[in-house]
Formats: C-alpha cells, sequence, structure tokens
C-alpha cells in the first residue's frame, strides 16, 4: 500500500525537445512555433509551481529581445541558452507538510532543436508516494501541458526506504507522480540496470510524439548511484534522449508523408480511366483542352507526390544521423557505467530504429518509387500528346487564318478593282462630259462661225448686186412685172452665205478629223 513506501532525496527531472528549425519551410526556416516550448514551461509549470525564475523565463534566454522571441547566434552544435551560460537555479519554495521544493532549469540548442533539463527535488527529505503529485500540480510537466513537438521523457529518481520490491515500488512512484485522471496512462515496457541501480522505462506509445509520455523510474540501490551520474553522464544521457526523440518524430512523421504518398498516387490512377476517355473524344479542340487540363492536374498532383518521396528520404537520413548519435551517446555512458549495469532497453531502441525504422522507410521508398517513374511516364505521354494536339491545332489554326487572310485579300481587291472601276467610270464620264460639252461649244463656234460668213457673203453680194441695178421697186403686187432685182439679191445674198457657210463648215470639220 502507499503509506508503507518512504522514499528519500526523490526528483524529476523534465527533458522537453522541441524543433527551431523545420527544414519543411527551408533551410534553416524558424519552426511556426519556435518559441512554444519556452512559453509554456513559463506559463504552464512556472505559474502552476509559483516559481518565479521560470515564470519570468523568456527574461534570461538568449533568445528573447525585450520580451519577443528573436532566434539567437548560433555558437556550435550545443549551446546553453541563459544569458551568463549557467543552469538558473530556482529559490526554495515552501509547499504544504513543510516541504521544501528545490529545482534548476538549464535551456539548450542541440543542432536545430530546443532542449532543457528541468530538475525539481524534495533533497534530503524523506516523503510519502503520495507527496510526488506536488512536482506535478494538474500534470503540469506532462506533454500536453510542456507540448514540445518532438516529445520529451521524464526521470523520476528516489532513494527507498520503506519498500517490497523495486518493481512494485516504480509502478507506485509513477502513479502517485500522475494525475488521478490521465488519458492513455504509460505502461512498463523495460527495464535495465544503471550504476548498479534498477532503472524501469514506461511508455504510452502514443501516435503523436508531441503527446508521448516517455517516463523513466530510477531508483537507487548501489550506494555509488549518484556519485557515478556525474555531469558528463548527464551529457550524453540529454543527447541519447534527444536523439531518441528525434529518431520516434521522424518515424512518426515518414509515416504521415507515406499515407500522403499514398493517397496522393490512388488519385492519379483515377485519372488513367479519364486519360482514356480523352483520347476518344471526337472533337480536336476539346481534346486539347481535356489534355492540358488533366496534364495540369497530374502534374501538380505528381509534383506533390515527388514532394513526400523526397521528405521520406530526408527522414530517412534524419533516423540515419541520430541512430549514429544515439550509437555514439550510448557507447560513452556505456564507458562509464558498471561492469554489472544492463542497459539492454536502450540497446533494444537502437536495435528498433535500425532494424525497423530505416528498413521500413527503405521498403517504403521502395514500394513508392516505381509509381513515381509511371506517373511521370504518364506526364511525359501526355505532355507528347498535348504538343502533337498543339501542332495539329496550331496548323488547322494557321489553314483558317491563311483562308481568312486570302478570302480578306481576295474581298479587299475586289473592293479596290470595283473602286477603280467606278473610279474609271467616273473618269469616263467626266471625260464624255467634258467631250460633249466640247463638242457643243464647237459645234456652237461653227454655228456662229457659219452664220457669221453666211451673213457676211450675203452682204457683200447684196452690196455688189445694189451697184449693178436702177430699177425702182413696186410696192403693189403685180405678178405681170417680172421679179424685181432687189428680191433676186436678197434670195442670191441668202443662197450663197449658207453655200459659202456650208463650205466652211466641211472644210473645218475635214481639219478637226484630221488633226485629231
Amino acid at each position: 500500500m502507499n503509506e508503507e513506501y518512504k522514499i528519500r532525496k526523490s526528483s524529476v527531472t523534465v527533458y522537453p525537445f522541441h524543433l527551431r528549425d523545420d527544414f519543411d519551410l527551408g533551410f534553416q526556416s524558424p519552426a511556426q512555433n519556435v518559441s512554444q516550448l519556452w512559453d509554456n514551461l513559463a506559463d504552464n509549470v512556472g505559474n502552476k509551481l509559483n516559481i518565479p525564475e521560470l515564470e519570468s523565463l523568456q527574461n534570461h534566454l538568449i533568445c528573447y529581445e525585450n520580451g519577443n522571441y528573436k532566434q539567437e547566434k548560433e555558437k556550435g552544435n550545443y549551446q546553453e541558452l541563459t544569458k551568463d551560460g549557467q543552469t538558473l537555479k530556482f529559490q526554495e519554495i515552501s509547499l504544504p507538510d513543510h516541504l521544501i521544493l528545490n529545482g534548476s532549469i538549464l535551456p539548450l540548442r542541440i543542432h536545430d532543436t530546443y532542449a532543457a533539463d528541468l530538475t525539481l527535488s524534495y533533497q534530503n527529505l524523506t516523503v510519502s508516494l503520495d507527496k510526488l503529485k506536488l512536482l506535478n500540480p494538474d500534470g503540469c510537466l506532462l506533454p500536453n501541458q510542456i507540448q514540445a513537438s518532438l516529445g520529451q521523457t521524464i526521470l523520476l529518481y528516489a532513494e527507498p526506504v520503506v519498500y517490497d520490491d523495486y518493481r512494485k515500488l516504480a509502478d507506485n512512484c509513477l502513479n502517485n507522480f500522475l494525475p488521478d485522471k490521465v488519458q492513455l496512462a504509460p505502461k512498463l515496457i523495460a527495464e535495465g540496470l544503471l550504476f548498479g541501480s534498477p532503472i524501469f522505462e514506461y511508455d504510452n506509445r502514443n501516435i503523436n510524439p508531441a503527446d508521448r509520455c516517455h517516463v523513466l523510474v530510477w531508483l537507487k540501490r548501489h550506494p555509488d548511484t549518484l556519485n557515478l551520474a556525474t555531469a558528463k553522464f548527464n551529457y550524453y544521457l540529454l543527447n541519447l534522449l534527444c536523439s531518441r526523440a528525434k529518431i520516434v518524430f521522424a518515424y512518426h512523421k515518414s509515416r504521415e508523408w507515406y499515407e500522403e504518398a499514398q493517397g496522393i498516387a490512388s488519385d492519379i490512377e483515377k485519372q488513367i480511366p479519364e486519360f482514356t476517355r480523352i483520347e476518344n473524344e471526337p472533337n480536336p479542340e476539346n481534346r486539347l483542352s481535356q489534355l492540358k487540363d488533366l496534364l495540369a492536374r497530374i502534374r501538380t498532383k505528381v509534383f506533390d507526390y515527388s514532394r513526400c518521396l523526397r521528405n521520406l528520404s530526408e527522414y530517412h537520413n534524419t533516423i540515419a544521423n541520430n541512430t549514429e548519435n544515439y550509437k555514439e551517446a550510448l557507447a560513452e555512458i556505456q564507458s562509464l557505467t558498471l561492469e554489472e549495469d544492463n542497459l539492454k532497453f536502450w540497446q533494444n531502441f537502437l536495435d528498433l530504429a535500425e532494424n525497423k525504422y530505416q528498413q521500413q522507410i527503405k521498403a517504403d521508398l521502395g514500394y513508392l518509387f516505381p509509381s513515381q517513374e509511371l506517373f511521370r511516364e504518364m506526364i511525359s505521354t501526355i505532355r507528347g500528346m498535348v504538343e502533337i494536339e498543339q501542332v495539329e491545332s496550331d496548323r488547322r489554326w494557321q489553314e483558317d487564318e491563311n483562308r481568312r487572310e486570302r478570302e480578306w485579300q481576295e474581298n479587299l481587291a475586289k473592293q479596290e478593282a470595283a473602286e477603280r472601276e467606278k473610279e474609271r467610270q467616273a473618269e469616263k464620264q467626266a471625260e464624255n462630259r467634258e467631250q460633249s460639252e466640247k463638242e457643243r461649244e464647237e459645234k456652237l463656234q461653227d454655228l456662229i462661225f457659219f452664220f457669221g460668213t453666211a451673213v457676211g457673203a450675203g452682204g457683200i453680194f447684196c452690196s455688189s448686186y445694189a451697184l449693178t441695178t436702177s430699177i425702182p421697186i413696186q410696192w403693189r403686187p403685180d405678178f405681170s412685172l417680172p421679179i424685181h432685182p432687189f428680191i433676186w439679191s436678197i434670195f442670191w445674198s441668202i443662197v450663197f452665205g449658207l453655200a459659202f457657210g456650208a463650205l466652211i463648215w466641211i472644210i473645218l470639220v475635214l481639219l478637226r478629223k484630221i488633226f485629231k
């Protein structure tokens, strides 16, 4: 029963890991929720535990300026983020039942990841297990409160004073540390021996790493356990847990990208009947338009498919790199341990990363790559058809354009010919009018000339005839008398004038015909 168990020097250390950079957004691009870890540690943990130093955590970090997040300048792969580069120690906090809480936090950057070493302890006090709840009021140290994107590990340490067996004590320590109602409580998955003391591993195996509750319960049995847990050990433990978190996160993300790739592949394959239908479209213009639409849709999906494969490869590399980091950290820890220690549970995770996670992603890529080649071939085929159809369409368009151009030229030529004919007719009419006027003028001149000549000739004749006549004129008619010479003078003047004028007129007409 819980009241029978007593522990001493109990402490809890939280190791949260949060992505600072998001390679999906570009090289060294800050993650969208990059400051969430520090904000939640201050708001959800500092406020719950009433720790002033933790409540004002941002004021102590180099990645904040005037209360606003500003990405720090990098100094190596491992960097303390406090302004003095030291662990931030908390003032003693008084708790109920005369308990004194001590603690500290060391904010860090490990490569592209923010991390923290947050430790709370009762120092040398001997307490019952139910006092562990005071270290985690309302579950403020659990993943759903800290919300580290890569997940976290909680290390519970205690020195047993009253107990019956270590396994049962570890279960009870965890049960008392967790809130009364917790969803998906972690279960024991492994146990081992570290620095001569038993250590138990619990995990709820939540699919989302940010909600995954990973807990280590370490119970002192060997008298030198704490002495062996040096700063060097803490450094390699932090790196080992960080690599573990990144491996779990990368594998989780690889499952998401694999599922998305499968969904995209399924969508593309559903377009194959559409491709067949378009091939049988009788109208060439509709066929070209539908092929272009199909090409645009498939090209976008194939691009997304390639992006999924690229990200799968990136996460495979992430797991491979962090597996090596994990292996190095584990080797360093093993070099510090005792001969009887058993760290198989950490070795088992290494085997899991190498033999399952990496191999699974390799198998996924091996399954997805042939489809990528098929989709690329499909795009090439559709693009080739589009180019052929486009050439045919351009040719038809050019023929229609040439025909329209010819028709336009012909119509223009007809219009120009009609205009020229109209102008020619107008010029001809104008020439005819001018010729008619000229002929009328010539006739008028000829007539005037004729009458003038006739009159002149008659006058000459009349005047000449009068000199040869001296008989007076009889005004009363007497038909017994001969015609008077005056009458003959008038008659012959008229006859002579007309004859002479007609002769001159004939001569003028002949001269015009000769000189035209």
